[in-house]
């Protein structure tokens, strides 16, 4: 009895897990499960070139790189396997393969994969910065050679009122938008953090979307769903051209239906000229400015101009930031056309009389702004009086009626 007890204590220690950061020796790629576990995910290393291993359950049942259940995620390199499973069955499972000398795995449990909330409003053409994570027990996940192969994608689908019910050939088409990065590159702030970031452009019509923020290589399989609405880019540019020397153009840009905070707008425009000069040109409204006017610097030369940048503004409802990309735009200015017998046209001012038209436009819809307000005070204003006057009015209807009746007593 003590001689087997012996043995048993000198074999045990092969079977069990080895702690260490996460990672943990098999025996006979041999490893078990316990019975806690929701998810898990694991890294097989394996010798190279080699097929990827064979996963066996402690039922028996194999799973396959081709071949596996729903429930089974599995992504494969030349020399790795990650293999990720959802409600795994507790008890020991094997993996069957030309495993790696070094015979070891990084197992995670318990992943979940979190996103930003979308604002509830979002503007056509806006940018903005929307983060993912994954979370390993309610812990930021920074497994670098795990974060290095998940590919996170953003996508909206147009909303349609119980889609479920479709079939598949009408089912919406996503649009995708963006993909998730954690490399430390454009907006995200630091490589292998854990922190997904994307520059989300709202390239979409406007209307209601399904967003879907995805997993879709396999390696871990999670799904995000969001409801947003987009609403049209709450502002217009418009350029002016200038055909006077030293008088510059002007890019003019006028906020749609005061959705933007008065001095609130900013550009940063980068202008090019025909003589491939470049210039960085910034300009920002006065507090209380709501419109935006970019001088742009013209000294007569001919030839082809260009301009790109970004626009910033405030959203007034939400009092949201909000940063807009300026697409690159060209525009030419040529010499004055002359008659075959070069006799000299009478002059025509056409970039003063386009601003005339700009501005007469630009004060017409001031002026229905501004009467669509008046007539908004005007109706409460007259409300407020109707309001008085009939209580007023009611309070001497009793006290008349009071009166007559005081009058209609007889003295005793």
């Amino acid at each position: 009895m003590l001689k087997r007890l012996l043995i048993c204590m000198a074999v045990w220690p092969l079977f069990a897990w080895a702690q260490d950061n996460d990672r943990m020796t098999w025996l006979d790629n041999r490893f078990r499960v316990d019975p806690t576990i929701k998810q898990v995910s694991f890294m097989v290393k394996r010798e190279q070139p080699s097929r990827p291993v064979v996963l066996v359950a402690p039922d028996g049942t194999k799973y396959y790189s081709s071949r596996h259940p729903k429930h089974v995620s599995w992504y494969s390199e030349n020399d790795l396997d990650i293999i990720s499973i959802d409600e795994p069955m507790a008890g020991p499972w094997q993996a069957i393969g030309r495993v790696s000398q070094d015979n070891r795995i990084t197992l995670l449990s318990n992943l979940r994969l979190t996103a930003d909330t979308l604002p509830q409003n979002l503007y056509q053409s806006e940018v903005l910065k929307f983060s993912a994570k994954l979370l390993q027990n309610e812990q930021l996940l920074t497994v670098r050679d795990f974060l290095d192969r998940v590919k996170l994608r953003v996508s909206f689908y147009p909303y349609i009122s119980k889609e479920q019910q479709l079939v598949n050939d009408v089912q919406p088409e996503p649009i995708v938008v963006g993909n998730f990065e954690d490399n430390g590159q454009d907006r995200d702030e630091v490589a292998g953090d854990g922190i997904f970031t994307v520059s989300l452009p709202i390239t979409v019509e406007p209307g209601k979307y399904r967003v879907v923020i995805k997993s879709m290589n396999g390696v871990f399989t999670r799904a995000i769903e969001q409801e947003v609405l987009v609403y049209p880019k709450p502002f217009s540019v418009t350029l002016i051209k200038s055909h006077k020397l030293q008088e510059p153009h002007q890019l003019v840009v006028l906020p749609q239906d005061d959705a933007l905070v008065a001095g609130s707008l900013a550009a940063y425009i980068r202008y090019g000229t025909p003589n491939t000069k470049q210039q960085i040109i910034q300009q920002r409204t006065l507090s209380n400015e709501t419109e935006l006017s970019i001088g742009l610097p013209f000294d007569g030369e001919t030839g082809k101009y260009s301009w790109e940048g970004w626009l910033y503004g405030t959203d007034r409802l939400y009092q949201r930031e909000l940063i807009f990309p300026l697409v690159e735009s060209h525009f030419a200015v040529i010499n004055n056309i002359r008659s075959e017998t070069h006799m000299e046209l009478p002059p025509i001012d056409k970039a003063e009389l386009e601003r005339q038209q700009i501005l007469k436009e630009i004060e017409l819809q001031k002026a229905s702004r501004e009467k669509t307000l008046s007539v908004m005070v005007m109706g409460n204003m007259a409300i407020i009086v109707l309001v008085i006057s009939g209580i007023w009015g009611w309070r001497v209807f009793k006290k008349r009626r009071k009166e007559k009746k005081e009058a209609l007593v007889l003295p005793s």
